[in-house]
């Protein structure tokens, strides 16, 4: 008789994970499977990133999941994806059958104290990531601004959209962690306002600015000057920048260093996909196995490069690690984090750029 206490429970998974499941237990994931329909909820509405990046993953991961059951996309907007991840943790089956793709500031809302929290982030099976944007500050060609060291030295006038937004959040924690003198002038509807603004002289570079938004305005700034790239705001060297540093290594103390990481870690999980607690474990094994083989397949990374997405998937055991370590946080560190990055009255803050 087959043995179903834990040791064999995770003796399954270790072989599932290098590709190697016993037959009984192929056969029963097999049978759990088939002529089944599994549903991805999505935490925003069609057409944007988001959603252009699961439904890609849709059509392609049912192929590696045993029995190969029907993947249905769901869109359900709501609160930045909160809507999501309250519902995956309460009221979703936690068979196997339910999975999520949300927002990048998902696995750290609970750290940050988002309101409306529904759910405990450890708790949750993380299946794997899509993308880890990368993220920078850098200055327009006229200011003479080349290299971070002359941050410290004078402001740089950088654009912004809202409150709640990274573009105005990371630079003000920029300040208040490193040292750094961003003047920030919010207000902007977006990235591509803010691009105007550059080369109208309004602002001059901006902070919280991934390569994918620089590829929609201006894909050839960087290679011919016109965008000097000065810093790189991550928790990890960049290979498209690796001599530029990274905003943690700037940092003069530990405590510092610790609060920057928990800022900057959303970019890594830029898009990530979790399942409900307490599933099955060899369930949780092959969704986190076939969301590895779906990314990695030709026919997928063409599909992703035809949309001219950007892709960078990490493992749902390497994400786990990662949250589990971001949670570890002193909590005197996560304050510090949370009171850097909002604006006081001392903030160099410009006013509301005009509607355009």
């Amino acid at each position: 008789m087959m043995k179903t206490g834990p040791m064999a429970i995770t003796a399954a998974l270790v072989l599932s994970s290098v590709g190697l499941a016993t037959p009984a237990w192929a056969d029963a994931l097999r049978d759990f499977y088939r002529d089944k329909q599994v549903n991805l909820l999505i935490g925003y509405e069609t057409g944007g990133g988001y959603d252009s990046y699961a439904r890609t993953l849709v059509r392609h991961m049912s192929a590696y999941i045993p029995g190969n059951p029907v993947i249905v996309a769901r869109n359900m907007p709501g609160a930045g994806s909160l809507l999501v991840m309250n519902t995956l943790y309460n009221t979703s089956p936690k068979d196997g059958t339910t999975f999520g793709a949300v927002g990048r500031e998902m696995p750290t809302a609970a750290l940050f104290g988002t309101e409306n929290i529904r759910f405990k982030t450890e708790e949750f099976g993380w299946i794997g990531n899509m993308q880890s944007d990368e993220t920078f500050c850098g200055a327009w060609h006229t200011t003479g601004f080349t290299e971070a060291e002359q941050l410290f030295e004078k402001p740089l006038i950088v654009g912004a959209t809202n409150g709640d937004s990274i573009t105005l959040t990371q630079p003000v924690a920029l300040n208040n962690l490193l040292g750094t003198k961003f003047k920030v002038i919010s207000g902007y509807r977006g990235g591509a306002d803010m691009h105007l603004a550059l080369q109208r002289g309004e602002i001059e570079g901006r902070c919280a600015w991934t390569w994918s938004s620089l590829q929609t305005s201006g894909p050839t700034w960087i290679a011919d000057g016109t965008v000097k790239v000065l810093l790189v705001a991550s928790i990890r060297k960049s290979a498209r920048f690796p001599d530029v540093p990274i905003a943690p290594d700037l940092a003069k103390t530990t405590e510092a260093k610790q609060a920057l990481e928990l800022i900057l870690s959303p970019d890594i999980l830029a898009r990530p996909y979790l399942a409900p607690p307490r599933l099955p474990a060899d369930r949780l094994a092959t969704l986190r196995k076939a969301f590895d083989q779906a990314t990695a397949d030709p026919a997928f990374v063409a599909d992703i490069d035809k949309q001219h997405l950007d892709l960078g998937p990490m493992g749902g055991l390497e994400m786990e690690a990662l949250i589990r370590k971001l949670y570890a946080t002193p909590q005197d560190v996560v304050a510090l984090a949370i009171a850097a990055t909002k604006t006081t009255d001392k903030t160099e803050m410009g006013v509301l750029a005009p509607s355009k």
